[in-house]
């Protein structure tokens, strides 16, 4: 019998194949049992892997190969073109006789045989073996494998297994394997393959191709033809799916028209889940072999992959299904309805809720979806779940959604997250109205979810009175436990926040530690990350420093952990974490800090983070030098609320005033603390002391202190009691009274080294300077920290090319017009003839110059001067 010569030879490599060094490594060592398989769907690139192989050497033995087609089923030809493909790489075996069409067994036995007399080692390889599947050469291959000679070794590539009963092979050791899991292209690999097709693809981006393909060498090469003509690689890779031409058009040719009508109706049928099991699978194709029919599947066909080591679930390859679907929808469209209202109530039944509601939104099940809806989905909300549930939610027609009371309200507490207020009023308001249509069940079950969704919304709004009234009412009623544990552990976590944001800090943590432990009993991480990061704010608001900072690091964790970095929470911890840093000094991590809590509140609808990361970028760029810049950021507070509360709207004026002094205006600072938010403020008296002290009346400062001191109520501001000893010991040094003003700062560090609130004194500048070097000087019980705080203001004041420190106490007029002679060659006496005043007045002022700017003579004032721009540039030092 004649073959073609190509039929007998292994196939050239093409030019531009990219090497797999790691494959051919496997395969040589898979090839020593006597029996290898490379066994995976179509375009896994098994024929090139035996290709490459063979041409890299060395192999086991010489090498005969076969490739095979549907021709090859019939037996006499098969075994032919065997016996001639060994006689071409073993010229030495004797004549063999002819394969007969209906009895090769004596054939068999003469070829095996014919290779235990010479007992050198020879490769048979069989390509394609799925080509020339029959029952009756499977069992001739099962006699041949069962009874080689051990100088053969068989080596194997299918798309399917072959029956040859691979099980004892393998436990005998006697099989050697090559899947599709092992053929999947690693990032390197795909890295080289786009780039012989002259493409170079981010990191990111090849992540994402690799994800889409699974590693499918085929698609990821399709893809990177398709990339060949100038698209934007992130967008194409984005939208590549089963529906590409070239992808449809190779799987469904090479893979589904080969498959047997049988296995054709089980992919059709079951390709709408994500992921199947056996039992799912025989309600969806009314059968009872679905998990044989998948482990056949994902064993001789490798078109599922199992995803637990007991097999019990598998998925399809992404490309696969999506291909699949689009036939199920071309051959089947009138079953797929029904298929996915099977689906949703298996899913369903198996407490699995999302799953249930995308299958009923999918086959149009519009009652079992409000049901499921209705029950699940604030319970969705708490896990974290909500947006993914919108996507869902979205795709009900609005007429349907406007007719459920309970479709309504879920759509309206979904709305309420993702930022779109108006619409979700409009849906509270339908389903309100519709409400008391609903069976006595489903109505119980509104009162629970309507209140709490009332909170929920109050909370993302910022509206105190209207969220703590709707979360008391929630905790009170008897029915609020028709929702669950995890929808009042959200309850109790959210009424947590609303306290905070209502200066109720000792109910506050109360709830909160209630909403955690709650959250950890049923087992629900995201109402947990919620409470614990609410929970920090609240310990630094009672200056628990410690408790803050362990509290914020552990909803970090979690929230990078469960990838919940984009969420309110995480974006409240990283606040916590940087006002932490602002406290202790340091300010480049606490600018990192801010940054992260931005990107996690990007797109947010919930106005009280917009406000915190607004108020901590403002206190930023004040201790930075950029008063300005801070009045800008802070003034973005205003278009959040009408009226803020309390927490935001404490620190924002104080640091409101801080930047007008900053900026020379005395005036507007003073009028940035008269107004109603600051009435009974204490903190609003120490923002006053600072502007006395800033125009020169350290009396009148003193006096403000006093009245911070006798104040009923206690202070907002969690340092507070560390500023007005720091502004105490400098009004107490501008009063020239140096003993009083070191006691003061000495009780300032008793304070603030065990709270850790050093960074504190860095917000004063070059008078806090002054004050620090002589404290160490004169002896200290704090000098690690002093010397500490000192060395960061030496840096700012030394670093050139940085911001500029505004000085916290202002020279007077007399101070700046002495400075102002230094730059020229007037002595002390002549200056004090042009000032018409005494050389000693003048001594005295130039002290005072000195002492203010922080600098030792002359020359440094001038450099200071100009520096802070207190000198005419027409001045100059001769």
């Amino acid at each position: 019998m004649q073959f073609p010569a190509t039929k007998l030879v292994a196939p050239a490599l093409p030019p531009a194949m990219v090497r797999r060094p790691r494959l051919r490594d496997l395969l040589g060592r898979s090839a020593l049992p006597p029996l290898t398989l490379i066994s995976a769907p179509a375009g896994w690139g098994k024929t090139w892997l035996l290709s490459d192989w063979i041409d890299s050497g060395p192999t086991p033995g010489q090498v005969a190969w076969v490739g095979l087609e549907p021709a090859d089923r019939d037996r006499r030809r098969f075994w032919a073109g065997v016996a001639a493909a060994l006689r071409l790489a073993r010229p030495d075996l004797p004549v063999l006789p002819r394969p007969h069409r209906t009895a090769p067994d004596a054939f068999i036995i003469a070829l095996i045989n014919a290779l235990d007399e010479r007992p050198e080692p020879v490769v048979l390889a069989l390509d394609d073996l799925h080509d020339a599947a029959s029952p009756e050469l499977a069992a001739d291959l099962a006699v041949f494998a069962e009874h080689a000679p051990a100088s053969l070794r068989l080596v194997i590539s299918t798309r399917v297994d072959p029956p040859l009963r691979l099980e004892r092979l393998r436990l005998a050791g006697r099989l050697g394997e090559v899947r599709a899991a092992d053929l999947a292209l690693t990032t390197d690999e795909a890295r080289a393959l786009c780039e012989e097709a002259g493409l170079k693809l981010d990191d990111g981006v090849l992540e994402q191709l690799l994800e889409r393909t699974g590693g499918w060498p085929t698609g990821v090469r399709l893809a990177a033809v398709s990339l060949q003509d100038g698209q934007d690689p992130a967008e194409f890779i984005d939208s590549f799916a089963g529906d590409d031409r070239s992808v449809s058009d190779y799987l469904i040719g090479e893979v589904l028209s080969r498959q047997p009508q049988e296995t054709l109706d089980f992919l059709l049928s079951t390709c709408q889940v994500d992921r199947i099991n056996g039992e799912l699978a025989d309600v969806l194709t009314g059968g009872s072999a679905g998990r044989a029919m998948l482990a056949e599947l994902a064993a001789r066909h490798g078109l599922v992959t199992a995803l637990d080591t007991r097999g019990d679930w598998y998925s399809y390859p992404p490309l696969l299904r999506e291909v699949v679907r689009l036939e199920s929808a071309r051959q089947i469209p009138e079953a797929l309805p029904q298929l996915h209202r099977r689906a949703a109530r298996w899913f369903a039944d198996r407490g699995e809720p999302l799953e249930a509601i995308r299958h009923a939104v999918a086959g149009e099940a519009w009652d079992l979806v409000a049901d499921l809806v209705g029950q699940h989905w604030l319970p969705l909300v708490a896990r974290g779940k909500g947006s993914s549930l919108r996507d869902y939610v979205e795709r009900i027609p609005r007429h349907v959604v406007g007719a459920d009371a309970e479709l309504a309200l879920a759509a309206a507490g979904l709305l309420f997250e993702a930022g779109d207020e108006a619409l979700a009023d409009d849906l509270m308001a339908s389903a309100y109205e519709l409400a008391s249509s609903l069976p006595g069940a489903r109505r119980l079950r509104f009162g629970a979810t309507a209140t709490a969704t009332s909170l929920y919304r109050a909370r993302l709004r910022g509206d105190v009175d209207e969220a703590l009234k709707a979360a008391r009412v929630t905790l009170e009623e008897p029915w609020a436990e028709v929702v669950g544990l995890e929808v009042r552990a959200l309850t109790l976590t959210s009424l947590g926040i609303a306290e905070f944001v209502a200066d109720d800090v000792e109910a506050a943590g109360e709830h909160l530690r209630q909403g955690a432990g709650l959250a950890g009993q049923c087992g629900n991480e995201y109402v947990l990350l919620l409470a614990e990061a609410c929970g920090a704010n609240v310990a630094l608001r009672e200056g628990r420093v410690e408790s803050a900072e362990s509290r914020a690091m552990m909803a970090v964790e979690l929230a990078e952990r469960r990838g919940w970095t984009a969420t309110t929470a995480a974006g409240q911890a990283y606040l916590t974490l940087a006002a932490i840093r602002v406290w202790t000094g340091d300010m480049a991590r606490a600018e990192k800090l801010v940054d992260l809590a931005s990107s996690a509140a990007a797109g947010s609808p919930d106005r009280l983070l917009q406000a915190w990361i607004a108020m901590m970028r403002g206190r930023l760029l004040m201790l930075g030098g950029r008063p300005l810049d801070a009045l800008n950021a802070l003034g973005t507070i205003r278009s959040l609320f009408d009226h803020p509360p309390v927490h935001v709207a404490v620190p924002t004026l104080l640091w409101e005033a801080d930047a007008w002094l900053a900026l020379g205006e005395p005036e507007r600072s003073r009028a940035a603390l008269d107004v109603p938010a600051a009435d009974g403020v204490p903190d609003a008296a120490l923002g006053r002391a600072r502007l006395e002290l800033a125009e020169g009346d350290p009396d009148a400062a003193l006096r403000e202190l006093d009245a911070f001191r006798r104040a009923d109520r206690s202070p907002f501001m969690p340092f507070a009691a560390c500023q007005a000893l720091a502004l105490e010991a400098l009004a107490r040094d501008a009063q020239r009274d140096e003993a009083a003003a070191l006691v003061a700062l000495e009780r300032c560090l008793d304070v603030a080294e065990p709270r850790g609130q050093g960074g504190v004194l860095l917000s004063y500048g070059a008078s806090m300077r002054s004050l620090l070097r002589r404290a160490i000087g004169r002896g200290t019980s704090h000098r690690a920290l002093a010397e500490e705080l000192l060395a960061t203001l030496d840096r700012e004041s030394s670093s050139e090319g940085g911001e500029i420190r505004p000085l916290l106490e202002p020279l007077s007029e007399r101070e700046l017009t002495v400075l102002r002679f230094l730059p020229t060659m007037l002595s002390n006496a002549e200056i004090a003839s042009e000032m018409f005043v005494s050389p000693n007045t003048v001594k005295t002022h130039l002290k005072h110059v000195y002492r203010k700017l922080d600098v030792a003579d002359r020359r440094q004032a001038v450099r200071r001067g100009r520096e802070l721009h207190l000198l005419s540039p027409g001045l100059r030092a001769s």
